[in-house]
């Protein structure tokens, strides 16, 4: 409506009075989460399909990261491409793969409306999360510091010390004044 025509002022109907107050747009919301939500529980991918894409995942994780230290960004990019591709068979080293099988355990967790995937090792007894499903889609989260991939001796003979007595070369250092209690008041003995 123009302010100063009232000529052009159409009377609303009761769903244009209900979508433009902001009860109308609460609802609306509310019943697009409730839609969403149903959509999701009943596209949740199912354990045996979530296990298959989060195994190709973390071998192309492996392939990938051969024993190259990424930061963050390319783990990210890294992992949205792996959604959309799969590991060739030639593509990890067996080798790796039997000492990944042998060190870590892939569990997957069903939720109300997606599921997790989590490793489980040494580095992580309780589980770091390392994929999602939802909406019939894996997403994965892994990072190649996730996965324990070689073990070996924490320390090194029986009873060594882990902490070495270190020696500090006595050296000169300058002279130190004669600095009392409260000197930096003003003390009237100084």
């Amino acid at each position: 409506m123009e302010q100063f025509n009232p000529n052009t002022y159409k009377k609303q109907n009761t769903a244009q009075q209900f979508t433009g107050s902001c009860l109308g747009k609460i609802i609306i919301c509310a019943v697009i989460c409730i839609v969403l939500l149903i959509v999701a529980a009943i596209s949740r991918p199912s354990d045996s399909y979530m296990r298959w894409q989060m195994e190709d995942n973390i071998t192309e994780c492996i392939a990938s990261s051969d024993s190259i230290e990424s930061d963050i960004i390319d783990d990210y990019v890294g992992n949205i491409g792996r959604i959309f591709t799969h590991a060739d068979s030639t593509e990890v080293n067996p080798e790796l793969w039997e000492t990944y099988k042998k060190l870590n355990k892939l569990e997957i967790y069903p939720h109300t409306f997606f599921k997790t995937a989590r490793i489980i090792n040494n580095i992580h007894p309780e589980g770091v999360r390392v994929g999602i499903g939802i909406f019939g889609i894996v997403i994965p989260t892994v990072k190649y510091s996730d996965l324990l991939m070689n073990t070996g001796a924490v320390r090194g003979d029986y009873n060594q010390r882990l902490i070495k007595d270190a020696t500090v070369p006595d050296m000169y250092t300058g002279d130190n004044p004669n600095i009392q209690p409260y000197h930096y008041k003003g003390n009237p003995d100084d």
